[in-house]
């Protein structure tokens, strides 16, 4: 958990002086409900490295897509939402079985349909067309098919008026793939080098200029903010933050301390979470570790109990996965999520399953069930 009081932070966190982080062993009005495992995204233990969570079929609430496999041949699948967070109707996307590690959604042919995008480990990443009846068996590829791609983002970061494709590889360039507006994606901009491994990428305006730009989690190097140009070149002025040698897996990017800078909050394997606060110049020079050492693939920021304060969800790997609940004074509440058990959770995903308001935590595991949370305030 994080350190249970500001006085034994490091030096450079003391001069935040609007937030304290520390950690309690009691929630804060909040719980977590997944009624021993009953709570589930289907019951197969298949090699899941995200879910996704949209409403494909339109009909007002957030549906699951299972991407599978990552290493290995497995289905991908979409979960329907029954509209009371109960997933009971399923069905598999495309007719062959893919090595995939994301899969997300969106109308980018603007046909008022929704599109399902799966980028893959080595093989083709396809984009699958929607038609009326959401039927999804016929992809097209798109990018590079001899590239190790980890994730995915949807995303207008030219500003054109249409939804472009943000692949991160490891071990490859990563790829923007521009749309043409109709749903075609010829043009190709790379950012990075081919010695780089990217896992994740988050898309923000980190420097308050106006311009999308693109931050990353890297491993066996740095961590790196491309600034935008202004003119879609993300290669002219490169920012490393973190550790040479690092092993991050996941990111997360918003303002935590409420000073009108992003911040970077980022999962690592083998070392502890770190804070990064932004300012002016984007240095993000002031840090704050969490205290403990942990094996996290996913990490997110999202206000659970609604409370107008930011809470990080963390996902790791063959250990319990943990909520810190944020409280008004700058400390957290440290929250075990199924604390019996020690899955491989590979992705968290937060969404509102159930429409209460409330936001429920979508765990992804890989070689177990994939559970969900149900939030219930006390």
């Amino acid at each position: 958990m994080i350190a249970p009081s500001i006085t034994k932070m490091k030096k450079t966190v003391l001069l935040i002086t609007i937030l304290a982080f520390s950690i309690n062993a009691f929630s804060q009005n909040v719980k977590f409900q997944n009624y021993d495992g009953f709570l589930s995204i289907g019951t197969q233990s298949n090699r899941t490295a995200s879910i996704s969570l949209v409403d494909i079929d339109k009909d007002g609430d957030l549906d699951a897509l299972v991407a599978n496999g990552r290493h290995w041949a497995e289905q991908n699948y979409i979960y329907y939402n029954d509209g009371k967070g109960g997933f009971k109707k399923a069905q598999p996307i495309g007719k062959f079985l893919d090595a995939s590690y994301s899969m997300k959604s969106a109308d980018l042919n603007n046909d008022g349909i929704m599109d399902i995008v799966v980028v893959n480990d080595k093989i083709e990443n396809k984009i699958y067309f929607g038609i009326d009846n959401y039927t999804y068996d016929k992809g097209i590829s798109f990018g590079n098919s001899n590239y190790s791609s980890r994730n995915l983002e949807i995303i207008d970061i030219d500003k054109d008026g249409d939804l472009d494709l943000i692949i991160s590889n490891r071990k490859y360039e990563n790829e923007i793939c521009l749309n043409d507006g109709k749903g075609n994606f010829k043009q190709i901009l790379y950012f990075g080098n081919k010695t780089a491994q990217t896992i994740q990428t988050k898309i923000a305006d980190i420097n308050n200029d106006g311009f999308l730009d693109i931050i990353t989690a890297e491993r066996k190097s740095k961590n790196k903010i491309f600034l935008n140009d202004g003119k879609n070149n993300f290669q002219k002025k490169i920012i490393e933050f973190g550790n040479d040698n690092g092993d991050t897996r996941s990111i997360d990017v918003a303002d935590l301390n409420n000073d009108g800078f992003l911040d970077i909050l980022t999962g690592n394997l083998g070392s502890k979470n770190v804070i990064y606060f932004g300012n002016k110049d984007c240095s993000f020079s002031k840090t704050f570790l969490f205290e403990k050492e942990r094996e996290t693939y996913s990490i997110k920021i999202a206000d659970l109990n609604q409370d107008g304060i930011l809470d990080i969800i963390e996902g790791n790997s063959e250990q319990p996965n943990y909520v810190f609940i944020g409280k008004s004074n700058g400390e957290f509440n440290e929250i075990g999520l199924r604390e019996d058990l020690k899955d491989d959770t590979y992705n968290i995903e937060i969404g509102d399953l159930n429409n209460d308001g409330f936001p429920e935590i979508v765990v992804s595991n890989s070689g177990s069930w994939n559970l969900y949370y149900i939030t219930r305030k006390e």
